[in-house]
């Protein structure tokens, strides 16, 4: 089994950020940013657009890339998810079977209900920062991680 390749984007407006309570799959039960897996050969940004107009209903009118997060496993690479800041859309974002979109203020971030790695990494995202992060999971427990500031990409 390869690497999974995965997309996040985030939404932020009026001092808030978008969070989604995944219903199934990888993070069931967790709170963390729209997305999902890219298909074969698919365009991280084609899968942003895609993912959250599946989960949330939203159309994606441009986005800005801020970097990736790779993700190790008992040592093995896992993971390697891109993350977006998506900065027009159309639409208000939705539930659907996949997700439960709500907003929460930048001040009252819900990491105990998040993956344990995020608090290291999603304050840049919240600023617009750019960033490398890497990640390192035993028994699913994280045991050590590197995040990095970058200039922007874009």
């Amino acid at each position: 089994m390869g690497v999974t390749k995965a997309v996040l984007g985030y939404i932020i407006r009026d001092g808030q950020i978008l969070l989604i309570k995944k219903k199934r799959g990888h993070g069931r039960g967790k709170w963390n940013g729209p997305g999902g897996k890219m298909e074969s050969e698919e365009p991280p940004k084609n899968c942003l657009r895609r993912e959250l107009r599946e989960e949330i209903g939203i159309k994606v009118k441009r986005e800005r890339e801020l970097g990736t997060l790779t993700f190790y496993e008992n040592g093995k690479l896992n993971w390697l998810v891109y993350l977006f800041l998506v900065e027009e859309y159309e639409g208000e974002p939705k539930e659907s079977d996949e997700a439960y979109p709500l907003w929460f203020s930048l001040d009252k971030i819900p990491y105990e209900r998040m993956w344990e790695d995020d608090k290291h990494w999603l304050p840049l995202v919240m600023k617009g920062k750019s960033l490398q992060g890497d990640f390192w999971f035993e028994k699913g427990k994280l045991i050590r991680y590197s995040v990095s500031p970058m200039p922007n990409l874009s």
